[in-house]
């Protein structure tokens, strides 16, 4: 037996449900209802439509003329339905007797004189169910198969029991004869939440019915189904393989429970030939007559796919009446009343509370048996405080005065003082009070509220002898509450008692002398950065946190070397050598010809006159090939008709105002290069 015999073998020996039964036979399931049966005196009716057309042909190999030996198509997509109408009442609980009728339409199938529309076999069935409290719950039936079906209509049979041995002939729509069937009925359900519905039945002696199903929330407004089902005939040498070829269908549904007992259904069913592909060796073969003639074909155990719509309804017409009070339960608006009690068309009592007072002129409805009532149907209330006679311990309490439940006076806060008379009806317990009812210390400091000069002090602070929160720093904040006790006078503190550190450096606002301290920056007592090696950059961003005592730094903490000369600027006695000029250690060019200061003091001038010597034309050349190397913006400083003919020069040689600048100035001649690029 290959694998998939086997799972299918399991799936009957743990399915017992009833195939054959059709669509929505009682409020649960689909396929599979449940065990239960209606209720006493309940009336069940429903009716379902089946579209059974699944776009394969009706017969698997179209169909044989067995008097001509001539073969006919049968062509795909040609419409089958079908569906049933059911009808059951239950003259006791846990029993129910029904009726069922089928009704089919198979399309015309041309070359053959069937009718397409007829009847199918009516069942009558009796279903009795076992009353218990477990939740696994038995029931059982009887039902019997009239040959009421049509039998010269239809093409293909609707039930496997329809097909008949060879040498007999086959009805689509009817078994033929009288036969019966037998099923047991399982029904589990765990906490409302999953029903699982399961039967196994016995028709007539060849045939097995069996199925299951799981519903899930059964009893909510939307159920989901999902069953399993099917027909099998018995013939234990070959019993596996008429459990695939047989009827076998998967069945997923819907299912709507809408007010007034009305279901509405909406399912699928799917056949195995669906997963597995229809084949002719899965099919059974079928004998029809035809005209006078035998035709031979081949079906399918179930359609491929079919879809059903169903409504159901439950009517009650129980006559139930648990009370005895002469109202059935059903039109009874008012249960359990009381035994012998006179009650009116619709269960109620006319007198509820037997007070004397008819209910439609009563307004306190329940009144306890046997109290004295006026005639409203109240109970009396001499002294008008609102508490009936019968409840009231204190008698005569002057009319408008406050009472407790017992029509005592009342004293909400147990201060001594009623509370039509108190001022104050929520002091505590035990607190000393005027006459009022006030509270005489209203903070419950310890002093008394005529004498206290800070009334509301919270509940267990210490106080001064006028009452006012003690604060032992007078820093304004109360000691039970100050984080900080024992600040310095004059410190500004926060809510909690903590002196004020605004910059957040550690060192309070009174003792900081640099109160815009960045965030994070390490600082002095005093709150300001702190730069230990003195250069002006603070510690948290020198880069050069050793600077040299005198040093010239840059922003970030390091020594300055301007002319990038190799010397820093503070040692550097000519602190604006030309870029790339090799120099002394103080800074100076090593070659004159490069150090304009040096070129400047070559410049003469003839004695008492601004007029050059000779020997400054040199010098002035030197200045020339500096400036055209370097590319640098000349400016020179000294007596004004000096720098002019230094300047008259210069223009003859090419350096127009824009390179040269004369800045007039007493002393000595000096040459300032300027706008000249370094590089590190």
């Amino acid at each position: 037996m290959n694998v998939r015999k086997i799972f299918l073998s399991l799936c009957l020996a743990t399915t017992y449900a009833f195939s054959h039964t059709g669509a929505i036979r009682n409020g649960d399931g689909f396929r599979v209802p449940s065990s239960t049966t209606l209720g006493q005196g309940f009336f069940f009716f429903s009716g379902n439509f089946e579209n059974l057309s699944d776009g394969s042909p009706m017969a698997i190999d179209g169909f044989e003329d067995a008097g001509t030996g001539k073969e006919h198509e049968v062509p795909s997509n040609i419409p089958s339905s079908g569906g049933a109408l059911q009808a059951s009442y239950a003259p006791l609980d846990y029993f129910e007797f029904g009726i069922y009728q089928p009704f089919y339409y198979d399309g015309q199938i041309k070359e053959t004189d069937y009718k397409t529309t007829g009847l199918g076999d009516m069942q009558i069935y009796g279903k009795a169910s076992l009353p218990t409290d477990f939740p696994l719950k038995p029931a059982i039936s009887l039902e019997v198969f009239a040959p009421t079906g049509t039998k010269d209509a239809g093409f293909r049979p609707r039930r496997i029991w329809n097909i008949k041995d060879e040498n007999k002939t086959t009805h689509a729509y009817t078994y033929g004869s009288w036969s019966f069937a037998t099923t047991l009925f399982l029904t589990l359900e765990l906490f409302d939440i999953v029903q699982w519905n399961t039967y196994f039945g016995h028709f007539g002696t060849e045939y097995v019915v069996w199925g299951s199903g799981f519903n899930l929330f059964p009893h909510k407004l939307i159920s989901v189904i999902l069953e399993i089902s099917g027909e099998t005939k018995i013939s234990p040498s070959r019993f596996s393989n008429h459990l695939e070829k047989d009827g076998f269908r998967i069945s997923p549904a819907v299912k709507l429970h809408l007010p007034q007992d009305f279901n509405l259904l909406l399912g699928v069913d799917l056949g195995l030939d669906y997963f597995r592909g229809t084949e002719l060796r899965n099919g059974h073969q079928v004998t029809r007559e035809n005209e006078g003639k035998d035709i031979h074909y081949t079906v399918s155990g179930t359609p491929k796919i079919s879809m059903t719509i169903g409504i159901s309804k439950a009517i009650d017409f129980s006559w139930k009446d648990a009370d005895r009070d002469g109202v059935p339960d059903r039109l009874d608006m008012c249960p359990g009343s009381a035994r012998d009690m006179v009650v009116n068309s619709r269960g109620c009592p006319v007198d509820e509370d037997q007070d004397g007072v008819l209910n439609i002129v009563d307004d306190c409805p329940g009144t306890p048996l046997g109290v004295k009532v006026d005639f409203l149907g109240c109970p009396l209330d001499q002294d008008k405080d609102g508490v009936p006679d019968y409840k009231d311990t204190c008698a005569n309490t002057p009319e408008g005065m406050a009472v407790d439940a017992f029509g005592c006076k009342l004293d909400t806060d147990g201060d001594g003082v009623d509370d039509n008379a108190d001022q104050c009806p929520n002091t505590r317990k035990d607190d000393p009070v005027d006459g009022k009812g006030c509270p005489l210390d209203e903070d419950h400091d310890g002093v008394l509220n005529e004498n206290d000069a800070c009334p509301g002090t919270p509940e267990g602070w210490k106080v001064n002898p006028f009452g006012c929160p003690l604060d032992e720093d007078r820093d304004g904040i109360p000691d039970e509450v100050d984080s900080c006790p024992g600040t310095e006078l004059g410190e500004t503190v926060n809510k909690d008692g903590c002196p004020v550190d605004s910059d957040g450096d550690g060192v309070s606002d009174l003792h900081d002398n640099c109160a815009d301290t960045p965030k994070d920056y390490p600082v002095d007592k005093n709150g300001c950065p702190q730069d230990t090696d003195k250069d002006g950059v603070p510690d948290a961003i020198d880069q050069c946190p050793k600077t040299p005592a005198g040093a010239v730094v840059d922003s970030l903490g390091c020594i300055m070397d301007s002319d990038f000369d190799g010397v820093p600027d503070h040692l550097d006695k000519c602190p604006t050598t030309l870029p790339k000029v090799k120099v002394d250690e103080s800074g100076c060019a090593r070659n004159t010809k490069q150090d304009l200061s040096a070129i400047a003091k070559e410049v003469k001038f003839f004695k008492n006159s601004d007029k050059l010597i000779a020997s400054s034309y040199t010098a002035l050349n030197d200045v020339i090939m500096l400036m055209r190397k370097h590319n640098f913006t000349l400016e020179v400083t000294g007596p004004e008709g000096k720098i002019n003919s230094i300047g008259e020069y210069l223009k003859g040689k090419g350096f127009d105002s824009k390179l040269v600048m004369l800045t007039p100035k007493a002393g000595e001649i000096k040459f300032i290069a300027t706008g000249v690029k370094y590089e590190e």
